[in-house]
Formats: C-alpha cells, sequence, structure tokens
C-alpha cells in the first residue's frame, strides 16, 4: 500500500493537451459564435423576427463575450510561450470558457447582474493565469515593456463591472452605468490594443521583438511611459463622464496613437502578405473612431463603431488569422492574398460604413440590418474556411 501511495505520488503530470498548449484553437472559434448572438439580434430586429431590442446586451455581448473571448485565446496561448512557463491547465481553460459563456447569455437576457459576476470570473482566471507567469518563479523570461498595460486594461474591466453591478443589483445612481460602460467598453481593449500591440505589431510588420522588461534600462523606461498612457486613457474615461464629451475622446485617441507608434506601427508592415496590412489600418481605425467622436458628439455613437468594428473586431480577426496560420503551419498562405482575408476585411469594412450611415439616415434600422448581416457573412466565412482547421486534433 505505502509502494502504491508513493508511486502516486512520484508519477509524471500528464503532457499538457493541444487545447492547452493552443488555447487559440477553442477561444477564436468560441469568440465568433459569442458574436453572432450579440450582432444576429439586431438583424432579427430588422426583419421582425423579434420584437425588442437592448444596446446595452449588444454592447455587453462583443465586448465582455466576442472580444474576450480572442484576447484570452492570444493570452493564454502567447504569455506561456513569451516568458516559457507552463500552459494553462484544464480548469482554467474550462473556467474561463464557461464563465464568458454565461457572461453572454446573461447579456443577451438583460440579467445584467448574473453577466457581470461571470465576466468577473472571467476576469480573475486571467489575471491570476498572468500574473503567476509574470511575476511567479516559473517565469524563464519577463514579459516586454507595454505588458504593464495589460494589467491596467483587466483592472478597467473590473472596475466597469462592479459599477454596473452596483447600478443593477445596489440602485446606485445612473453615472455608475455611464462609467461602468465606458471602461468595459472602451478602457479593457484600449489598453490591451496597446499593449499586446507592443508585441504584436512588431512581430506581424516583420520588425525584430521587443527586449524582456528589465533586461535594459530603456525597457523600464517604456514601462513607465506605456503606464502613463494607459492612466491618462482610464482618466479619460472618468472625464467623459463628468461631462468632457469633447476633449475626453481626443485626448485618449491621442493616447492611443501614441502608444501604437511607440510599438512601431507609424508604418506600413514591411513583411508581405495582406493580412498585415488589415490589422495595420483596422489598429488605426481605433484612435480615428476615438477622435471622429470628439469632433463630432452629436454622432459619437456612430463614431465609435468606426472603432469597435473597423478597429476592434477587425482587428481581433487579423490576429487571429496571423496566429492560426502561423500555428498551422500555413506562414506561405499567410504571406500572400488569402481569400477568407479578403472577405473579412471587404464585409467589415462595408458593415463599419453602413453602421456609421445609420445615424445620419432615415432609415436607421434598415442600415443596422445591413450592417449585422455583413459581419455576419464576413466571420461566417472565416469560421467556415478556418473553424475545421483550429478544431481538428491534429494539422
Amino acid at each position: 500500500m505505502r509502494a502504491a501511495a508513493a508511486w502516486r505520488d512520484v508519477r509524471p503530470a500528464p503532457d499538457p493537451s493541444r487545447w492547452q498548449q493552443e488555447p487559440f484553437r477553442i477561444f477564436f472559434p468560441l469568440g465568433v459564435l459569442l458574436a453572432w448572438v450579440g450582432v444576429g439580434h439586431w438583424l432579427l430586429y430588422t426583419l421582425g423576427v423579434t420584437a425588442t431590442y437592448s444596446c446595452l446586451g449588444h454592447g455587453f455581448v462583443q465586448l465582455e463575450g466576442f472580444l474576450m473571448a480572442f484576447a484570452a485565446g492570444f493570452l493564454l496561448t502567447a504569455i506561456p510561450r513569451r516568458t516559457q512557463s507552463p500552459p494553462p491547465g484544464r480548469a482554467t481553460l474550462w473556467l474561463v470558457g464557461l464563465a464568458l459563456i454565461a457572461d453572454t447569455v446573461g447579456a443577451a437576457a438583460e440579467r445584467w447582474a448574473a453577466g457581470q459576476i461571470a465576466y468577473l470570473v472571467a476576469l480573475a482566471a486571467l489575471l491570476g493565469f498572468a500574473g503567476r507567469r509574470f511575476l511567479g518563479a516559473m517565469a524563464g523570461r519577463r514579459p516586454p515593456p507595454s505588458f504593464v498595460l495589460i494589467p491596467l486594461g483587466v483592472a478597467a474591466g473590473v472596475g466597469g463591472a462592479a459599477l454596473v453591478l452596483a447600478w443593477t443589483a445596489l440602485g446606485a445612481p445612473g453615472w455608475t452605468l455611464g462609467l461602468g460602460r465606458l471602461f468595459v467598453e472602451q478602457g479593457v481593449f484600449l489598453c490591451l490594443v496597446v499593449g499586446v500591440g507592443g508585441l504584436l505589431l512588431p512581430l506581424m510588420g516583420g520588425a525584430p521583438p521587443p527586449g524582456d522588461l528589465g533586461a535594459a534600462p530603456g525597457t523600464v523606461r517604456a514601462a513607465g511611459g506605456y503606464a502613463a498612457l494607459g492612466v491618462v486613457i482610464l482618466g479619460s474615461l472618468v472625464a467623459e463622464q463628468a461631462g468632457a464629451v469633447r476633449a475626453a475622446p481626443l485626448v485618449r485617441a491621442a493616447a492611443v496613437a501614441a502608444g501604437l507608434v511607440a510599438a512601431g506601427a507609424a508604418a506600413p508592415p514591411r513583411a508581405p502578405g495582406l493580412n498585415r496590412r488589415v490589422a495595420w489600418a483596422a489598429v488605426w481605425l481605433v484612435p480615428a473612431g476615438l477622435a471622429a467622436a470628439g469632433l463630432w458628439p452629436d454622432l459619437r455613437v456612430a463614431a465609435l463603431h468606426v472603432t469597435f468594428i473597423g478597429g476592434f473586431a477587425l482587428l481581433a480577426f487579423a490576429v487571429a488569422t496571423h496566429v492560426a496560420l502561423g500555428h498551422l503551419g500555413l506562414e506561405a498562405v499567410r504571406d500572400r492574398r488569402p481569400v477568407v482575408v479578403i472577405l473579412v476585411a471587404a464585409s467589415f469594412g462595408l458593415a463599419t460604413l453602413a453602421r456609421v450611415a445609420a445615424d445620419a439616415s432615415g432609415a436607421y434600422f434598415v442600415h443596422l440590418g445591413w450592417a449585422a448581416g455583413l459581419w455576419l457573412m464576413g466571420s461566417a466565412a472565416w469560421l467556415l474556411v478556418l473553424g475545421p482547421k483550429l478544431l481538428r486534433r491534429s494539422t
């Protein structure tokens, strides 16, 4: 009996599965399915299939479900590789995935408290995963300086969800919902775009990757600069809720643009491939939409959809395409003009134009229906082409 117990104690841990080594294979397709919930309801409403709609639910599904699933897939894959640390455990994958699904279901059903609690669970799991690899003994390398923005983005998500919870569960004043939405819908992914972009944009563009934090004095200064930009981004959200509806988005646009320049995104990528140029265009549409919202506050929502659709969403698919084709051994395809990239870029571009035009037209919901339909077509094409390859056990 003692010998058997001792053998169990020294048994080697099982090798990590393909899903643990490459979590993007799960989370990218999941993100597309969650996005269909948030986008599809506009098409259903326009066609008369449903009688109600929810702008609040739409925003939560897209930012907390769809985009967070893509972010989780990237971070759970990239962080262990960058830090030379173990991949996520099965429990982490299940917890994050189920929490994002629960968040989406809660938002779609207008159960705001349940959705925000699920979102907090997902953020806590991701923060714990990243913290153990950035700060713990298991890290073989340190992250690049721009990754200082990742915990700031997570903090924005936690603070935003807490504020929404206070509004829906405790009857807090309406400003808590307004500020909570700003943190969740803009703060999280503005920080992630600049923070992750500091590593990914040079790699996608053909430039050498940034050095590790602390490897040289310059990296410490760079981390301080990125942190300052994060504080400006989040501070501008507070200022906007306080009434600075013109100045705050312009400040935010300038901070994001400065971070992108620091990350090496000022010039188009030198490496070949249409997808790289799509990613470069998408990343610059992020501050462009913010600037437009500040310049024309009466069209704020329309302008922000330049950031959301042409920026966040298109960038998410471009990054997912780059990661997927690289891991699938299809670098030669990635360096050309894949048809799926053309379809996604064209459909998302047209969807952006249709959504922006909606506010200036006399057929608001017709334009929203077209925007939703175009977006769904592009994302469906992407999933049809790459989904089976991602979910295959061996490639």
